[in-house]
Order: structure tokens, then sequence, then C-alpha cells
């Protein structure tokens, strides 16, 4: 009986010291999601969503009851069922990481593409894929990368600044198989996109909206200066492209695009103003729109592209 009435004691004691330290952990990443908001949106647009957060986590639980959503869950979990790996969305985002970026604010949060979204769009380029360097710009878990390794890309590359979806990035590159696989040269690099090196082979860059504005504007920034040292074909596959204006400015041409859905000037302005939100935001996989950009070199002349 003396060793009972000790023991609970001490269980009860290391109990509440586990939930003061989940406590903490919960306030850190509640702080660090509100100072996310006010640096993208302002405090008035901040405080906004905090008011309508019921309207929106409700809405977001009825949306994903649907059927389109349930279709995209099941293709990711099959995906990540036949290959062994983890790479459906979760709870982790960029904002509850120790993330060491200036521009950790920017990111939009983690959210996976849809296999054959990916397959469908490195399609659509009609390049020889042996000839380029393909680069998942906030690459997450790592989806893009493994599915794109069903085309012979000379290489893959991922950009993920979140340590821990760099992690498991990491893992799943170990773990996959595939009979498909024509690519076995997969990499994971925790970087800021904005400061990454771009390799000076031809390149493809995927976009899956991983962050706008003025961090875009940065990125694309570091983009000319590269292709000015070393000119060469860039090609961009941009998913739910609100930004895509971006893009041209920095001297891209359109040259295709795949969608169901189109990205209307209301997400746009929910998006850039308001954030996340159910029924606008980036996490509707299903009707996807997927752009193709293409970089214009030698005075506008469109680059010969290998047969």
């Amino acid at each position: 009986m003396g060793q009972i009435g000790l023991f609970w004691p001490r269980q009860l004691w290391t109990t509440a010291l586990c939930k003061v330290s989940d406590m903490h952990d919960f306030i850190k990443k509640i702080r660090r999601r509100i100072n996310k908001s006010v640096l993208q949106y302002g405090v008035i647009s901040t405080i906004g969503r905090c008011l309508v957060w019921p309207i929106m986590y409700l809405t977001w639980r009825i949306i994903e009851m649907s059927p389109y959503k349930r279709q995209a869950r099941l293709a990711g979990q099959e995906f990540d069922k036949a290959h062994h790996v983890n790479t459906e969305r979760d709870r982790l985002s960029e904002w509850a990481a120790d993330i060491d970026s200036p521009n950790w604010a920017a990111g939009t949060g983690y959210s996976a593409a849809l296999p054959e979204n990916v397959r469908a769009s490195i399609r659509a380029l009609a390049i020889a894929h042996e000839d380029y360097t393909a680069i998942d710009i906030g690459s997450g878990k790592g989806r893009v990368l493994l599915v794109a390794s069903e085309f012979a890309f000379n290489e893959l590359l991922g950009v993920e600044y979140a340590p821990d979806l760099h992690e498991i990035a990491l893992q799943n590159i170990a773990a996959y198989h595939s009979d498909k696989q024509r690519c076995h040269n997969i990499k994971s690099v925790c970087a800021d996109a904005v400061t990454f090196s771009l390799p000076e082979a031809p390149l493809v860059l995927f976009f899956h909206h991983p962050f706008g504005g003025s961090t875009l504007e940065k990125f694309l920034q570091g983009v000319q200066r590269s292709l000015k040292s070393h000119p060469r074909n860039i090609k961009v596959i941009y998913g739910d492209p609100i930004d895509g204006e971006l893009f041209e400015k920095a001297g891209f041409q359109k040259i295709g695009s795949k969608a169901l859905r189109k990205s209307t000037v209301f997400r746009k302005f929910v998006l850039r103003h308001v954030g996340w939100f159910p029924i606008v935001g980036n996490n509707n996989q299903q009707g996807m729109e997927y752009v193709i950009y293409d970089n214009v070199v030698n005075n506008g002349d469109r680059p010969v592209m290998p047969t």
C-alpha cells in the first residue's frame, strides 16, 4: 500500500508536467499563427479571421465530407499505401514549425498535390525530360518528387523550408519504390526558396502556390539573375495560379493550362487579403488549375526545345 501511495502522486505529477508542456507548445503555436496572420494580412484582417473562425471551421468540416474531398483523400492514401510513404496532409503546418527564415510568414501551408494532377501537368510539357532538372518549390513531404520520378528527369530536387516536413520527405525518398520509377536521382534540400541557388541546367519548376506576393517577386528576381548569368530554358508548372501575372511580369509566357476550376477574382481577393477560407482556399485539389509558363530568351525568341 505504501508503494502505491508513493506511486500515484509521482504519476499525477508527471502527467501534470506533460499537460503544462503541451499547453506551452499550444500557446506557442497559437502566438506564431497570429503573428503570421498579422504579417501576411494586417491587424484588421487578422481580427476578422479570428471572429469568423468558427464559421470557417464548420464550413471546412462540411466540405471535408463532400464526395470530391473524399475522392482526393482516397487517391492520396492509396498512393501512400502503395509506395509505403507518408505524403498526406496532416495537422503539421509551417507556422507550427521552428522555421529559421525571414520569409516564414509567407508560406501557405502544406497541401499535397493529387498524383494524377502532377502526371497530367508533366505530360503537358512535351519535353525530353532527361534534359531537364525538375525542382519542386515548397516540396513539403515530397509527393511531387515521387510522382515526377515516373518521368526520366536528369535530377529531381525538392526545396522546403520547414525542417519537420523536410525530414519526412527524406524518409519518403528513402522508402519509395515503384515499378514505374525512371528517375532515381532525387534530393530534398531544407532551404529558403528565395535564397536557394538554382542549378545551371534547363529547369522545370513546380509551384503549388507555396507563397505569393512580395516573396514570390523576390524569388522571381533570383530566377532572373540566374537566367542572366546562365541563359537556358525554364518551364514553370504553377498549380492554383493566384499570382500568375507575376511570372508574366518576370518575362515568362503562358503556353498552356489544364483546368476544371478557374481561380476567380473573388478567390484571389480572399487569399490575398483575408487568408485561407474553405470554399476558396488552396486546399481544394479537385479541379485544380495548372498553368504552364515558359521563359523567353535571346531578344524574345523562344528557345528551340529538344525533340
